[in-house]
């Protein structure tokens, strides 16, 4: 599954979870809640890093969405609704991970590629321009052929190296910005709890999970 089949897989995923909130009667507070907080972190002038932010995002995010799922009445209901969150969380990190996977490939070919130098094309461009010279000038155009032949290979291989370098940069930019990606998930509590998925009942203690928390610990040890 590429990158473009994943993000589909995703929002297909994201479709049945939001038509089970209609189904529950929760589609405008979901959509409140997915707004995000009416005074966000930092808007009143607090000193605050964009990890913070995206942190105290998702704690809002994750204690109103569990606020609202647990508030339905109906258990069968409910249990379909936290099973539906899971899989959207569950298939969002193994999107990460693949997308890691994919991304380290990507450097360690682009890397081979910089080691690769065209010698057989800058030859044969090489000959080329020897043969041709000595066709239409005889021996000085032989040697003329030569000299232009040894120039064009040269450009021939500064260019390729040139494509390959930047190929490299490319692929470990992406690389770097998934793996920040991956770190940040790390540090986001689950929205729900596999023994929640399983009876439908709320576990509190998952409720005293923080990503904020998690940021900031963090961020103290160095991190």
């Amino acid at each position: 599954m590429d990158k473009f089949e994943r993000s589909q897989e995703l929002e297909r995923l994201r479709s049945e979870c939001r038509a089970l909130e209609e189904e529950a009667g929760l589609s405008q507070v979901m959509e409140r809640a997915r707004e995000g907080r009416f005074i966000p972190l930092g808007a009143l002038g607090e000193k605050v890093t964009p990890d913070e932010y995206f942190a105290d995002e998702h704690d809002y995010l994750r204690r109103k969405t569990r606020d609202a799922y647990f508030s339905v009445i109906e258990l069968a209901l409910r249990k379909k609704l936290v099973a539906a969150a899971r899989k959207v969380e569950s298939r969002y990190r193994q999107s990460l991970e693949e997308d890691f996977i994919a991304a380290n490939r990507a450097v360690l070919t682009a890397r081979a590629k910089t080691q690769r130098q065209p010698w057989g094309k800058a030859a044969i461009f090489g000959v080329g321009a020897v043969a041709a010279g000595y066709w239409a000038f005889g021996m000085v155009g032989a040697i003329a052929g030569a000299v232009g032949g040894f120039f064009l290979g040269q450009g021939i291989i500064t260019e390729s190296r040139n494509e390959a370098n930047e190929e490299l940069a490319q692929a470990a930019a992406e690389l770097e910005q998934v793996q920040k990606d991956k770190t940040e998930q790390s540090l986001m509590p689950e929205f729900f709890g596999n023994a929640e998925e399983f009876s439908g009942e709320r576990d509190e203690r998952i409720d005293h999970e923080s990503a904020y928390a998690n940021t900031l610990q963090k961020r103290a040890a160095g991190g």
